[in-house]
């Protein structure tokens, strides 16, 4: 394992206290900072990315205070790319669904207060995307991600190696390393308000 916790168990710890203390932070983050902070990341990601090279792409739709994902939604479908966004299954799994009309297609009214596709969005097959736009709880400077420990986007990325993997961060959501075990899928770049981090492999 590429970690100095001893065990499985010692891992699991040490995630888990690192979710219970960003998850306070996360909350008590006020409007301002997310809108502020959030326009920051979308224009970063707009210099670094160049879009045209995309045809589909799956995008988290933001809620509890993650970086704000609309406008990097719209910026993808005004260049004519076409955006999946996760829609869960169970608590481990997700399927991927197209949406057309950011407004009109996302259903606001889920069981965790998250933003899904509603059912009748057109499915979209895992390999037919191109780059994903991941969030996370935490994430550190070798391009590892902390998510909510169902494993929802790990499961996602073992089945398309070929994407690129973005991940959208506050600052302060990035460590110097993080526990990290071998079913962890490590991310190809990180955009910050302050920083863009890339993995060295």
């Amino acid at each position: 394992m590429r970690t100095s916790l001893h065990n499985d168990s010692d891992i699991k710890e040490a995630k888990q206290l690192i979710r219970t203390s960003f998850k306070l932070i996360r909350n008590n983050l006020d409007d301002s900072f997310i809108e502020a902070k959030s326009n920051i990341i979308y224009k970063k990601f707009k210099n670094i990315v160049n879009i045209s090279k995309f045809t589909s792409i799956c995008v988290y739709i933001d809620f509890n205070h993650e970086v704000q994902t609309q406008k990097i939604i719209q910026y993808a479908m005004d260049n004519n790319i076409k955006v999946s966004v996760p829609f869960l299954i169970d608590d481990h799994n997700m399927k991927l669904k197209y949406i057309t009309d950011y407004n009109k297609d996302i259903n606001r009214n889920t069981r965790f207060g998250n933003g899904e596709p509603f059912e009748y969005c057109r499915d979209c097959s895992i390999d037919e995307v191109s780059m994903f736009i991941i969030p996370a709880l935490a994430f550190d400077e070798k391009c590892n991600r902390l998510g909510f420990g169902k494993g929802y986007y790990d499961n996602i990325l073992k089945r398309n190696r070929n994407a690129l993997r973005i991940g959208l961060a506050y600052d302060y959501q990035i460590l110097p390393s993080i526990p990290k075990d071998d079913n962890d899928e490590i991310l190809d770049i990180i955009i910050s308000e302050s920083k863009v981090i890339t993995a060295i492999f």
